[in-house]
């Protein structure tokens, strides 16, 4: 990804990029070496893998209370026929979403919902794929809620009457909820694209790309959807100072071992923090995993 944004003219980004997931500083007690802290980079970009991760989490967990507050959650996907031009394509769904929401049934029977805008591309026509992932809260049966909303989506968009519908709920919806919110994008369809590349950054500059409606807007989560929706890179540092070891109880007896840089590899929620594998950058054998406080 880098290269491609070096071939468009993007450094700032690339190296942006290329610095991301690099843990520099470890913070030990020198009595039985715990780890108790790190300095990070993040870079934060929409097309990052590890990023996409870390935001996928954040987010996930973020809007789990409210698809648990609501009555009868669905899943839905909403499509518009695909096109040449990413812009307008994308332009066209949002506006045809728009319009779905102000008919008189979807205000009747729609409580609220979360909205994912996603973009996939054809690489057999070339064509670009917006469509629209929702969690929705609606009391109707799964047959009329199809039936209408099938109508009014062909009515709105005048080419497309195609969606998918299912319920939204089990043992695996927390999962659920973060693996839709990782990708807004299909990064494999695109990175190694320069030109694919900057389309998409000009189509996602400075645009929300997962929203709330209804009684779902204006809750505790919509500052957590615009903090990690944010493009800036994050440089986060733990103070260890005057904290002690977590192990051994010491105070004051900590050191920086700043012997290897480790870029992140996976990441993976646990409790009130997060799971995070490492692979040295200096030395690909050197593996090191550690649950953290935050990312």
């Amino acid at each position: 990804m880098a290269r491609s944004y070096d071939a468009i003219g993007e450094a700032e980004r690339a190296a942006h990029v290329r610095g991301c997931g690099l843990l520099s500083v470890y913070a030990c007690t020198v009595g039985c070496g715990e780890l108790h802290g790190r300095h990070a980079y993040h870079c934060r970009e929409r097309l990052c893998v590890w990023c996409a991760g870390a935001r996928g989490a954040q987010l996930g967990d973020a809007l789990l209370p409210l698809v648990q507050a609501m009555a009868q959650p669905w899943f839905l996907t909403l499509t518009v026929k695909n096109g040449p031009d990413l812009a307008e394509r994308a332009a066209h769904l949002r506006q045809a979403f728009k319009k779905l929401r102000r008919r008189a049934w979807w205000r009747a029977h729609v409580v609220g919902g979360i909205a994912v805008e996603e973009v996939t591309r054809n690489e057999r026509s070339g064509e670009w794929h917006p469509h629209l992932h929702l969690i929705i809260d609606a009391a109707v049966p799964q047959a009329v809620l199809q039936a209408q909303l099938a109508a009014l989506w062909a009515a709105v968009t005048r080419d497309s009457f195609i969606l998918d519908l299912r319920p939204f709920q089990g043992a695996t919806v927390a999962a659920d909820l973060r693996e839709l919110c990782k990708y807004t994008a299909k990064i494999s369809d695109i990175v190694e694209s320069p030109a694919l590349v900057r389309v998409y950054l000009d189509y996602a500059r400075r645009r929300r790309l997962i929203v709330t409606f209804g009684s779902c807007y204006g809750v505790a989560a919509e500052a957590t959807l615009a903090a990690a929706e944010a493009e800036e890179p994050a440089q986060e540092r733990t103070d260890v100072s005057a904290q002690p070891c977590p192990s051994c109880g010491e105070v004051g007896t900590l050191r920086h071992e700043p012997a290897r840089r480790w870029r992140m590899e996976s990441v993976a929620p646990v409790g009130g923090g997060w799971y995070v594998q490492c692979r040295s950058v200096d030395d690909w054998r050197a593996v090191r995993a550690r649950r953290l406080v935050r990312l």
